[in-house]
């Protein structure tokens, strides 16, 4: 569920309002009390985009019952998952015989070896693009930029 700003907002004003009336009797300067507020203005503004931006997994993932053998998501989006890693092949490329669609598969074999080789490491041997980049001796964002060029050229 969303982040109800109105609801939480009245909540944090009358919080501070409270707070403010303590650390005054306290004895606290205003602008101690001010940046302590400030503070907790800015872990509430965190917490609103962070509660925006997430989903709550389903109670039945949450449990570890999985229907099929797949969570959710891969129900969904059959195509996400693989039942291989690269070691079921013999050839390095040999992959991509796997592949149904044959528009999917004539752009792949037009890819570069090199792009091929940044498709088997990412995609089915599971490094990440810093670890590529170690091993090509390359920065990561020379990767990332490869990646991209891969992608608008599959599209």
């Amino acid at each position: 569920m969303g982040f109800n700003y109105a609801k939480e907002k009245a909540k944090f004003d009358a919080k501070w309002k409270k707070l403010r009336a303590e650390y005054e009797d306290a004895g606290m300067c205003q602008e101690d009390i001010q940046a302590m507020r400030d503070y907790d203005w800015n872990v509430f503004c965190s917490d609103r985009v962070y509660r925006n931006h997430t989903q709550a997994l389903p109670d039945e993932l949450l449990a570890g019952e999985e229907r099929d053998g797949l969570n959710m998501l891969f129900r969904n989006y059959v195509t996400l998952s693989t039942s291989f890693g690269i070691e079921d092949f013999e050839e390095r490329f040999a992959w991509l015989d796997t592949i149904r669609s044959k528009r999917f598969h004539s752009k792949l074999l037009a890819l570069s070896p090199k792009d091929l080789e940044l498709l088997t490491f990412i995609v089915l041997e599971g490094h990440d693009q810093h670890e590529l980049a170690q091993k090509w001796r390359c920065t990561q964002s020379a990767i990332s930029q490869r990646l991209k060029k891969i992608k608008l050229f599959l599209k």
